[in-house]
């Protein structure tokens, strides 16, 4: 099994999840739109020394990597480090200085623009980006871990299988993937109403 194929989509995916701006990833978005629109235009009459041609060889991962970005963008509430989508669940009230969330209100898309008025802004984010980071190395090591095991058993080498995939893939869940849970577990629990 290549892992190639693989890496193609999960290395723009993780570029997305770690530079996820709207802004920064509509122009990467569009330069490798422009690479793979008119790729033939640009190739033509340029020297093999030309440094576009090195960019011409990876315009679908310049292209896929503005998707991700811009994708994960949307989902962070991010323009240029500014909020685009404006709607919020709370509310501030004359004399508080702590906003009130409006009683069942959900916000439907990307990060509520109240956290980047708030006083733990950069530790709520960089907290929740990092557990977001977490989760899909973790997912993104198992993969790799369990190609490994399928190139075993297709090449009949049960010793690798026994003494190499078997292990790995027992140790990384056990310690990595059980942190993996307790960060999904303490998402999924309600803390309203409880003190510290």
């Amino acid at each position: 099994m290549n892992p190639s194929l693989f890496g193609c989509v999960t290395f723009p995916f993780l570029f997305g999840v770690m530079f996820g701006d709207i802004c920064h990833g509509g122009c990467l978005f569009i330069v490798g739109s422009i690479l793979c629109l008119f790729n033939d235009r640009l190739s033509k009459g340029l020297s093999e020394k030309s440094p576009v041609n090195g960019f011409l060889q990876i315009r679908y991962l310049v292209l896929l990597m503005g998707f991700f970005a811009t994708f994960c963008g949307f989902m962070y509430n991010d323009f240029a480090s500014v909020p685009l989508f404006i709607d919020t669940c709370y509310e501030y009230l004359p004399g508080q200085a702590e906003p009130i969330a409006k009683p069942g209100c959900v916000h439907e898309f990307g990060i509520d623009p109240a956290w980047y008025l708030s006083a733990n802004e950069i530790s709520y984010l960089n907290s929740m980006k990092m557990k977001i980071s977490v989760i899909f190395g973790v997912a993104h090591m198992a993969l790799g871990v369990v190609m490994k095991g399928a190139n075993s058993i297709f090449f009949k080498s049960p010793v690798d299988f026994c003494l190499e995939f078997v292990p790995q893939i027992v140790m990384m869940l056990a310690l990595f993937g059980y942190m993996d849970l307790l960060i999904i577990l303490k998402w999924l629990t309600d803390y309203s109403g409880k003190e510290n």
